[in-house]
């Protein structure tokens, strides 16, 4: 619920005595305290058998972009784990409700922006007796032409004649989307539609687009999408393969420090980089010697492959838990952490947009191979290399706890 309106008047036009137009102006909202359309209160969601937190918010109508406000207030550590009978709190407004349930073409009157028009859903136009909200029925200017946007049906036939007479077409989203497209038809050229493309060589990204052509002035591949499920991570990914993206501003996600990923890249070689490793771990700084690494807290030991069979007797005589070098240096982690021990794992890490979703209903999805550790803490995924340095952000965005050796 708005709050309070400051409201200017912007136009103010008298068309004459004629009692059926009476007089005609509009009302533009400056400033709002509250935003149309946020979720405004919250309710309590028992989690069912094969529910998932994205299937939730779709339930509800709950936009993606709200995920990570989902994950705060119900303190989540991990989004993708939640369980039968957990109670859930959601920021819901009324659309989730059910009590005003809006078009589900309402998605497009952002994206009129994207192919270079003007949106006006902030206002109030005044027809004699009769009130046009824009927050309900905007008003858009694409191709040079105005119109007013019904995709509830809302106006009645008096109205529509009225704003005919202006020369105001009414739309409904069906001609909304015909313009939209008319539009990228116009300024771009090799358009394909609903498809998708797949990049990398070992990190492998799946995009499903809505449209991709060619810039006519820039010749730039270019991806145009009219929602807003692309996080700026994932931009800066697609741009280092060549590619733009165009789509609707996004709200600011409020993602706290604590809420992303950490980043460590392990320095030096060998036995070097292995003792970076465990302090990131465990928090212990071990020792490099003649015969390999030792962690005296631990009381583990990792030999070098040439170490005498009975010298490695002796540690273990002496109380150590003995681990051999092998060459290679995620093999001789595996074995570090079977010793310690820490739980360890060599997945397929798999990243969705938006968050959560899966099958069909996917923007994009990363695939990276890498090693999953958990210290009870934190969880960390190491990787030797990734295909793209721009890999990290979007990781790092995605709250992916990132060591790169």
């Amino acid at each position: 619920m708005v709050k309070r309106a400051v409201l200017s008047l912007a136009l103010l036009l008298l068309l004459g005595t004629n009692e059926a137009q009476g007089t005609i102006y509009e009302i533009k909202i400056v400033k709002e305290k509250e935003r149309q359309g946020a979720p405004s209160q919250l309710i309590i969601y028992k989690v069912k058998k094969g529910d998932t937190l994205y299937g939730i918010l779709r339930k509800f109508h709950i936009p993606p972009i709200y995920l990570n406000k989902v994950v705060k207030i119900n303190k989540l550590k991990n989004p993708n784990l939640i369980y039968v009978g957990q109670r859930l709190k959601l920021p819901v407004g009324k659309d989730s409700q059910g009590k005003t349930k809006s078009s589900p073409e309402r998605y497009l009157i952002p994206s009129v922006k994207v192919v270079g028009g003007k949106v006006e859903n902030e206002g109030v136009f005044f027809l004699g007796e009769k009130k046009i909200d824009y927050r309900e029925t905007p008003k858009v200017e694409i191709g040079g032409k105005k119109f007013i946007v019904d995709l509830s049906k809302s106006l009645d036939e008096e109205t529509r004649k009225a704003l005919g007479d202006l020369g105001i077409e009414i739309i409904d989203g069906k001609k909304l989307k015909e313009l939209i497209e008319e539009q990228i038809a116009g300024n771009f050229l090799d358009i394909k539609k609903n498809g998708k493309i797949i990049l990398g060589l070992n990190d492998i990204l799946t995009y499903h687009y809505d449209y991709m052509g060619y810039n006519k002035l820039s010749g730039q591949l270019t991806i145009i999408n009219l929602k807003p499920d692309t996080p700026c991570g994932l931009l800066g990914l697609l741009r280092s393969y060549g590619i733009e993206v165009l789509q609707p501003k996004a709200p600011h996600l409020d993602i706290k420090k604590e809420g992303k990923g950490e980043l460590k890249i392990l320095p030096g070689e060998g036995l070097d980089k292995l003792n970076s490793l465990v302090e990131i771990l465990l928090g212990e700084k071990g020792k490099v010697n003649e015969l390999g690494l030792e962690l005296p807290k631990s009381k583990i030991y990792v030999v070098y492959d040439y170490v005498d069979p009975e010298e490695r007797v002796k540690l273990e005589l002496s109380g150590y838990k003995v681990a051999v070098l092998s060459g290679n240096f995620l093999a001789d982690v595996e074995k570090l952490l079977e010793i310690v021990p820490l739980a360890n794992k060599r997945i397929n890490l798999i990243l969705y947009e938006p968050p959560l979703s899966k099958d069909k209903n996917f923007r994009s999805k990363l695939e990276i191979k890498g090693l999953l550790v958990s210290t009870g803490k934190k969880e960390w995924f190491l990787v030797d290399a990734l295909d793209k340095p721009e890999e990290i952000p979007y990781l790092l965005e995605r709250g992916i706890n990132l060591i790169i050796y």
